[in-house]
């Protein structure tokens, strides 16, 4: 975990950052941002809604491909009728709405009480025109023919497809809903922002402050627009998270994201708008 440096103390490595922004943390492409599930975990026959984050920040009104893989050891029992649990569009605001519903097949799986199957959520995000695949699959290809086939092979395996894709452009990300029979399962924990309109100062730094509810051990991730978070990771203590943000050289109106994810499973995103003055 990187935690923020303290002067001379810190590793040689990280010398040219000490103090500052973390580069990983800057977002000036289409990307994939959290993908979040609710509820996060389902009983076989369940339904959870499932909100896509995307970050756009050149305005390109990128395309979106969400699907789900339910694997039971013979590849997505989805790909083979690549339509079903396949959800095409633009995220409008910041976020494409799908849904995961979790196969009545898996009863028997998680039968004693205690087992959680994963169930994937995948996303893929493009600026317009880059990801022939999305066209592909908001064609609605007939099962049975080539294009079908085709879309099912990349839905089966994206990593092998994207490979295919330019690097510019695209953004590739998954999560996914736990399927159980348990008496208590895991909840999304909850995110709220002391200042839901940051300021910071150009080439200065800000703490937001957060509050966080939520079980077992949590983790918080920044990203922004412009400047960018002193570390990759914080670790929420006590209910609370203080992230510092570091404006950059210029002004201008930056996006925000922080989104936490819990050990067990879980998430929370909040999206805000910032100002570097």
């Amino acid at each position: 975990m990187i935690r923020p440096c303290v002067a001379l103390l810190c590793p040689l490595p990280w010398l040219v950052g000490c103090g500052g922004a973390n580069d990983e943390t800057l977002v000036d492409e289409v990307r994939v941002m959290a993908i979040v599930a609710e509820p996060p975990e389902v009983a076989p026959g369940g339904e959870s809604a499932v909100s896509v984050y995307v970050a756009d920040p050149a305005s390109t009104e990128p395309d979106v491909l969400a699907w789900t893989c339910t694997n039971l050891g013979d590849g997505c029992m989805e790909a083979a009728d690549a339509t079903q649990g396949t959800t095409v569009g633009t995220a409008a605001g910041g976020t494409l709405e799908t849904t995961v519903l979790a196969s009545s097949a898996l009863a028997g799986v998680v039968a004693d009480g205690e087992t959680v199957f994963p169930v994937f959520t995948w996303a893929l995000a493009c600026a317009p025109g880059v990801c022939p695949v999305i066209d592909l699959a908001a064609s609605a290809p007939e099962p049975g023919t080539d294009e079908a086939a085709e879309l099912s092979a990349f839905l089966a395996d994206p990593f092998d497809g994207v490979a295919s894709l330019p690097l510019e452009g695209t953004s590739l990300a998954y999560s996914q809903v736990g399927v159980s029979m348990r008496e208590v399962p895991v909840l999304n924990p909850t995110l709220v922002a002391t200042d839901p309109a940051p300021v910071v100062a150009a080439g200065g730094e800000v703490d937001l402050a957060f509050t966080v509810e939520g079980d077992g051990a949590l983790s918080a991730f920044g990203y922004t627009t412009m400047g960018g978070f002193g570390a990759t990771e914080y670790d929420v203590v006590d209910g609370a998270v203080t992230m510092t943000w570091f404006g950059s050289e210029d002004p201008g109106d930056a996006e925000l994201w922080v989104v936490v994810n819990g050990e067990e499973g879980g998430s929370a995103v909040w999206t805000g708008a910032g100002t570097v003055e």
